[in-house]
Order: structure tokens, then sequence, then C-alpha cells
């Protein structure tokens, strides 16, 4: 994966996410959305053949890059979750 900001001005944070399907940044969108100081989040392919996405993220007060951050430890924090009770629920014993 890698990440390009495109812009980063007016409390908005443009990003190109390069060779990396769309499942990740949407876990990370939805997180987001959760966060009341976003005004807007949203992840779209730019088009069928190309590996590329594009992220845009625009928050009232607080700095974009910020509020992405935090968004993406909560989305590793929840997939951890979840990893933890497929385990369990399917007996699982492997180390987590």
């Amino acid at each position: 994966m890698e990440l390009k900001v495109l812009s980063n001005a007016n409390k908005t944070l443009l990003i190109n996410i390069e060779d990396e399907d769309i499942s990740i940044p949407e876990v990370i969108h939805h997180e987001l959305l959760e966060d009341e100081k976003i005004v807007f989040a949203g992840v779209i392919k730019q088009h069928p053949l190309l590996n590329r996405l594009t992220m845009r993220v625009q928050t009232k007060i607080i700095e974009p890059g910020d509020v992405l951050v935090s968004s993406s430890l909560k989305a590793v924090e929840r997939s951890a979750e979840m990893l933890s009770e497929v385990k369990r629920n399917l007996g699982d014993k492997r180390e987590e």
C-alpha cells in the first residue's frame, strides 16, 4: 500500500491509496463517519482498471489527518475484537 497526499488545506485532506483493495479504506471510512467532528468522509475507486483509491476527509475543527489516524486505530481495535470473537465462536485455539 502506498499513500500520497494530494492536498491538505482548509480542514480537508485528499489522499490517493495505491495497490490496495477497497476493504480496509472502507472500514476506516465507516469509523470516520462515527466521529462527530467529521463533515464528510468518502472513498472511491478511481477506475476499474486502476488499483487506485481516493479518500477525502473533511472536518469541522480538528486537523483531518489526526482524525484519520484515530479512526484507523479504532478500525484496528474493532478488527482485533472481531478476530477474537471469530476464534472464540469457531473454537480456534491459535495464539492471538
